[in-house]
């Protein structure tokens, strides 16, 4: 699964940026880079220049993701779960406060694959980790295809970062229930407009998808 708009109802970088008061500049980022605009990569570093943002904003945003996930979305992977699937969260998201949701959906911490942010000993921001794929276009094709060495995939995603990832999984869920983007909407192999991911339960399980079940991995 991606993270910000699929599985927790918000973007937690124009949550910073509100809190930050520089969200227009960073929610016209955010916008353009998921609508496959411009590349990730343009935008990465711009928009965190703009929010400055400190060690304790993280743990604030960890706490508002949890507050906004979808009120599906534990039962739901809870279940994947119990039936032997996989499950990672594959996100351009920040790490502290990826974790901290992937923890409270009892995902755990080697499955989350997501960016690290430095903070010098105040907490104030120094910089991020720039040799991660995830900061760039293409990453999370990248990190999938290191993650999937065996049996088949689903990937479940809101924006064209997550599109981008399409051909490297069997099977390609845009998730429209928060957001809706044009292009994720028009190319996803399914697509899911409303605000649940009961849906992907059902594909999952399903005759979709030709390996065996036990064997399928949910990102």
């Amino acid at each position: 699964f991606d993270c910000d708009s699929t599985l927790t109802a918000m973007e937690g970088i124009d949550w910073l940026a509100q809190n930050k008061g520089c969200s227009d500049k960073v929610e016209v980022l955010t916008a353009q880079a998921m609508g496959g605009k411009i590349k990730f990569e343009e935008v990465f570093a711009r928009r965190l220049a703009l929010i400055q943002p400190t060690l304790q904003d993280l743990e604030l945003l960890a706490e508002r993701y949890i507050a906004n996930q979808l009120k599906d979305v534990a039962s739901v992977i809870e279940k994947l779960q119990s039936l032997g699937k996989n499950v990672f969260i594959v996100s351009g998201g920040y790490s502290l406060a990826v974790k901290h949701l992937a923890q409270n959906l009892n995902i755990p911490a080697e499955n989350v694959f997501a960016v690290d942010l430095f903070f010098n000993p105040n907490g104030n921001y120094l910089g991020f980790d720039d040799k991660n794929p995830l900061t760039r276009s293409g990453g999370k094709k990248t990190v999938i295809e290191k993650i999937v060495t065996t049996g088949s995939t689903i990937f479940v995603g809101d924006g064209f970062t997550d599109l981008e990832a399409k051909n490297a999984v069997d099977l390609f869920i845009g998730f429209g229930g928060v957001i809706i983007r044009p292009i994720v909407q028009q190319e996803a192999d399914i697509f899911i407009k409303i605000k649940s991911l009961m849906p992907v339960l059902f594909l999952a399980c399903g005759n979709l998808i030709s390996e065996p079940k036990d064997t399928l991995k949910i990102c």
